[in-house]
């Protein structure tokens, strides 16, 4: 079973890529192996990143979309979007946080850095919205919150097309969680840049940003689940679309 996202690392070649991750056959039928067979192998640490990420960045993405309490505004200071603080705090914060040292534990740097990063990242997002730090309050000026927030948001949207790049010969799947991940840091970030100077639209903007993180969030689910379809459980297959510009395609 090989990782969705990111191809091995450089010092882990690829036959022992492969055995790390694929899980012997077991021919008995316990009750110690009826949901997976014994194995003293490596786990794939990328399915459970994945999902950690996925499915925080759907909810929050519905959030920022105007989902959640009627008529409320997912920029407010009172909002949908905080109570998915606890999610991102632990599944998109710590679940990916321990991913990316599982990652570091089989030398896949890429994978390490991608989901320590993005569990970094959902973490610092919590930490804005829990209310108890009144961190919006100690700006004193909504114009000097926003702006900050879009400043935050806007690295984002670099490191996501870095990521983006060196992930070029993973596999089509992968490529558009980085796309649409990149434009959703983009939108909310305009979205706050504008949000004094331009409210209505800095809403409809925010919204578009929503949208297009329900769509990344599908996407890593779906990258996801195409990881954790083992061979020896389900004979089911997810197939990610591999790039034409793949070592596999280049004669």
């Amino acid at each position: 079973m090989s990782n969705p996202l990111v191809q091995p690392s450089a010092k882990v070649p690829q036959t022992e890529w492969s055995s790390l991750y694929e899980q012997p056959e077991s021919k008995s039928s316990t009750a110690s192996n009826v949901l997976l067979p014994p194995s003293s192998k490596l786990a794939n640490p990328s399915p459970l990143g994945l999902f950690g990420f996925a499915v925080t960045s759907f909810v929050v993405g519905l959030y920022n979309c105007g989902a959640g309490l009627p008529g409320s505004n997912p920029r407010g200071s009172v909002g949908p979007d905080q109570a998915a603080f606890g999610l991102a705090l632990f599944m998109g914060g710590m679940i990916q946080i321990i991913v990316g040292i599982m990652e570091f534990r089989v030398g896949n740097t890429l994978g390490t850095t991608i989901h320590s990063s993005y569990g970094a990242y959902w973490m610092a997002y919590a930490m804005l919205k829990i209310p108890g730090l009144h961190i919006q309050e100690a700006y004193g000026d909504e114009r000097a919150y926003t702006f900050a927030l879009g400043i935050f948001l806007i690295i984002w949207v670099l490191l996501t097309i870095v990521f983006m790049i060196a992930s070029l010969r993973s596999n089509v799947c992968a490529l558009l969680v980085f796309v649409f991940l990149a434009l959703t840091y983009l939108f909310l970030a305009i979205a706050n840049f504008i949000a004094t100077s331009h409210p209505k639209q800095s809403v409809q903007v925010n919204k578009a940003g929503g949208a297009s993180g329900v769509i990344c969030g599908m996407l890593a689910f779906y990258c996801a689940a195409s990881g954790l379809m083992s061979p020896e459980m389900t004979p089911v297959r997810l197939p990610l679309g591999p790039v034409p510009w793949s070592k596999e395609h280049i004669v």
